[in-house]
């Protein structure tokens, strides 16, 4: 059951590797606008024009991979159904955000509102899909079991909002999102490998497959970026993978990029408005904070590769620790 995941991973990553270059050439013919660069941060400049809604490509891919395998191997169950679903979700959302940025030249694209209330309805359904295959309604902490009831709804849409915006948050530099969530999603494989949950393997090993051959055109210089379409879906998607393999508090640790990432944020805005305009960082999300002064914020910054690469060895490690704990218990 494995080499079938296996199996499928290559092919979505083979069939990604083939779709973006065309992708990319459609941009161009089309003429038209890529993701908005920030100003303050000089050395993004030269990623004016880059295309994006690259996501578009490795995620549709995923799905229709996933779901033929799916219907190939009789792995079309419950949970596979709520994976797929809140993936392919979660990517319309963002790709209607996208779309109204690139197509539209609406800057904004959704508004704020209109993003949230769309997630909050489709984890509300999700929570229905997802309860029409599991009966129990149990939080789990490491070997502890809560049956929170009818409140689970409130803690799935929570869930899936907050990963999904968090991912979506980490999306700022070449590669980092598109790696660290791959390496999020094989801490996830091999929990789904250990109890033998094949049906959520699948569409793992098919996302995995889909960022990785995504990457190949994401690294730096990136040739595209994934755009809200991608960001958004991720992250949806690793919040729903740990509520159906059961082990929902590992993504705290596996995920804690995306949780810092959130906080830089959050705590940026607070004290910004507490001190009438001062900041903690020199820019948020943390990762620009890094590229504009490094650790301190007062040095030299860090390039996009060293970010890069310091987390994705963070989540790496961590990722590693949360397995320990997880198998412990």
């Amino acid at each position: 059951m494995l080499l079938n995941g296996i199996v499928a991973a290559v092919i979505t990553m083979i069939i990604t590797i083939i779709g973006i270059p065309r992708f990319i050439m459609f941009f161009h013919k089309k003429k038209l606008g890529g993701q908005p660069t920030l100003e303050d941060v000089k050395q993004h400049a030269r990623k004016a024009g880059t295309p994006t809604m690259g996501g578009f490509v490795f995620v549709v891919v995923s799905l229709v991979v996933s779901l033929i395998a799916a219907l190939v191997f009789g792995k079309f169950s419950p949970a596979f159904i709520t994976a797929w679903w809140v993936f392919a979700m979660y990517a319309v959302i963002g790709f209607l955000d996208d779309f109204l940025k690139v197509f539209k030249q609406i800057n904004e694209g959704l508004t704020a509102k209109q993003k949230m209330l769309a997630q909050i309805l489709i984890g509300i359904v999700s929570y229905f899909i997802y309860s029409h295959g599991e009966k129990s309604h149990i939080i789990h902490l490491l070997s502890w079991e809560f049956n929170i009831g009818i409140f689970f709804s409130i803690f799935i849409i929570i869930w899936l909002v907050g990963w999904s915006n968090a991912v979506n948050l980490t999306d700022g530099i070449d590669g980092l999102a598109s790696i660290t969530v791959a390496i999020s999603l094989t801490a996830y494989a091999v929990i789904a490998v250990a109890h033998q949950q094949y049906d959520v393997l699948l569409i793992i090993l098919s996302v995995i497959g889909g960022l990785l051959g995504f990457f190949v055109f994401n690294h730096k210089p990136a040739k595209i970026f994934m755009g809200d379409v991608g960001s958004l879906a991720l992250g949806g998607f690793l919040a729903i993978v740990s509520i159906l393999l059961h082990a929902e508090w590992t993504l705290l640790l596996i995920g804690a990029v995306y949780v810092i990432e959130t906080l830089s944020v959050m705590l940026q805005v607070a004290y910004f408005k507490k001190t009438g305009g001062k900041r903690i960082f020199r820019m948020t999300p943390i990762h620009h904070h890094f590229e504009l002064g490094g650790f301190s914020g007062k040095a030299a910054g860090w390039s996009e590769w060293k970010i890069d690469i310091v987390f994705w060895l963070f989540t790496a490690v961590l990722s590693v620790i949360a397995l320990c704990i997880y198998f412990a218990f």
